[in-house]
């Protein structure tokens, strides 16, 4: 079943899954959806490898959702963005999706340079050269409300 926002970001601990969660939820009320019905969450909507569904599935069933979806929301903490997030990313932009990132780590957004080193400057080229990326969840739900609401 396809989804209208596919959530993309780093599975691989406890607590990258959980914020990934609590996201989907602060999006979901901010915007009136549901975060169940209206977006696709890899690690509770299709599996994780090692605990079910064959690597080959899990592919097929991601591409498909990215496809599907409308919008592509990413996590982008970490020293650098996680690289399957980036695949997806590269994918979702050249099918033309709206894309939403959102990186918390404050050492990307702190340094005295003028141009700052993080995130990768690809992902923030697919993040509407920064116009869509944000630090806070609470600014990213700000956006994400008013796109919906604006669109949908």
């Amino acid at each position: 079943m396809s989804k209208l926002v596919y959530v993309a970001g780093p599975l691989f601990s406890e607590a990258e899954r959980e914020f990934l969660e609590k996201m989907v939820n602060i999006l979901a009320n901010s915007a009136g959806l549901d975060a169940q019905r209206d977006f696709f969450l890899p690690h509770r909507d299709g599996g994780e490898l090692g605990k079910g569904p064959k690597r080959n599935d899990i592919f097929d069933l991601d591409i498909s959702q990215v496809n599907s979806a409308d919008i592509i929301v990413a996590l982008l903490d970490g020293q650098d963005s996680d690289s399957g997030t980036c695949i997806e990313l590269g994918y979702a932009n050249a099918k033309g999706k709206k894309i939403f990132g959102i990186l918390t780590d404050f050492r990307s957004y702190t340094t005295l340079d003028v141009e700052p080193h993080r995130p990768n400057l690809m992902i923030w080229g697919v993040c509407e050269k920064g116009a869509t990326l944000f630090h806070t969840l609470d600014n990213l739900s700000k956006a994400f409300k008013d796109y919906i609401q604006d669109r949908y």
